[in-house]
């Protein structure tokens, strides 16, 4: 088979943290293939579709809902889409004459990856949590090969199928400098930088405790700038807390230019979700880190532990998170901003940075084979 025919199906949604690895592999895939055709799949109307545009990626939408985890009629519903998504996937994998399937998580995964099974066609998933999801879950017992973040994970799979590759990371992560983003988002480089990274989904609990402190911050710490991404739901929150305090806040709904934004970092804000933490410890930037509570098998918490256990990050509850505490423990993170610092160098240093190509040179084989 040769580069010019082969055809792949790329697929991950819902989040940053599932769309962000596929189009990290499919950049490593056009570097290694420029002529594979690379077709992205996903929830028609949902930000993957946005995402795989502005990286001019063909997009297949199916219309999917998520499954809760507690009874609901919305669940039949769920289910239907789900059944209608797997036979739309399957028609678009046939005439699209797909070769081989890479999922990098979210439910959208669910009827594209099984519809690729179905067909006999090779499949991976990659797995970025400690603790995997429900989909991967169910998904491990009919792919080729299962991926995984961090080897405690391949304990959930059959381990014949499982290989350790780390995570993969988006495009020109330590490239930009701290002048560059600082020119980017109009801040003094000069100046310590703390960035407020909620995640496309926002995480409203954080940006509320934010908007809280913000009438406190210039007294508190003067010289201290914010850059805040509330995600599109909490703009509006945000918008609404600046007119209220003399600091230097500069807001945005969303940040592509991420790599940027972390040069111009001191610390981070964040959830502790997968492709944030490992975000973080790749470029050694210190964080304070609130994991989400009711992450399937907590495993926010878990993400947390890396950079904790390296010292690089401080881990807050979130039923602690109101403005005051949160201020507190900026306060207490930036007087040992140097030590967290230097911690996140040793982190950058050991944190394995070569997941995308991995995972492309996989795909790239087995479609091969097919």
């Amino acid at each position: 088979m040769t580069a010019a025919t082969m055809s792949l199906g790329i697929c991950g949604g819902g989040t940053g943290g599932h769309i962000f690895p596929a189009l990290s592999v499919v950049s490593e895939i056009r570097r290694l293939q420029p002529e594979a055709l690379i077709y992205y799949f996903g929830k028609a109307g949902g930000m993957e579709q946005d995402l795989a545009g502005r990286h001019g990626l063909p997009f297949y939408g199916l219309e999917l809902a998520g499954i809760t985890r507690s009874w609901s009629w919305q669940n039949t519903v769920s289910l239907w889409k789900a059944g209608a998504g797997f036979t739309r996937a399957r028609a678009y994998l046939r005439d699209l004459k797909i070769q081989a399937v890479l999922g990098t998580g979210g439910y959208v995964c669910g009827p594209v990856v099984l519809a690729a099974a179905s067909l006999g066609l090779p499949t991976i998933i990659h797995e970025s949590n400690f603790v995997p999801g429900v989909t991967n879950r169910l998904l491990g017992r009919w792919v080729t090969t299962v991926c995984v973040t961090h080897a405690q994970t391949a304990r959930y799979f059959s381990g014949h199928k499982v290989t350790v590759t780390g995570f993969p990371l988006r495009e020109r992560l330590n490239e930009p400098t701290r002048e560059e983003g600082s020119r980017i988002f109009g801040l003094d480089a000069a100046k310590r930088v703390l960035f407020v990274f909620t995640g496309s989904q926002s995480a409203h609990k954080v940006n509320r405790a934010v908007a809280d402190l913000l009438p406190m911050l210039p007294k508190r710490m003067p010289d201290l700038q914010i850059l805040w991404m509330t995600g599109e739901a909490d703009f509006p929150l945000g918008q609404q807390a600046c007119q209220k305090t003399s600091a230097r806040v500069e807001l945005r709904a969303f940040i592509h230019e991420v790599p940027e934004a972390y040069a111009t970092s001191d610390m981070v804000l964040a959830r502790a979700g997968a492709g944030t933490v490992a975000e973080l410890s790749a470029t050694g930037i210190p964080a304070l880190l609130i994991p989400y509570p009711f992450a399937a098998g907590n495993h926010q918490a878990f993400n947390a532990e890396v950079m904790h256990k390296y010292g690089s990050a401080e881990v807050m509850t979130d039923k602690e998170m109101d403005g005051k505490t949160l201020l507190h423990h900026l306060e207490k993170a930036f007087k040992r901003l140097k030590y967290m610092q230097a911690c996140g160098e040793v982190l950058r240093a050991d944190y394995p940075k070569h997941a995308a190509r991995d995972l492309a040179v996989k795909l790239l084989a087995l479609a091969q084979r097919k």
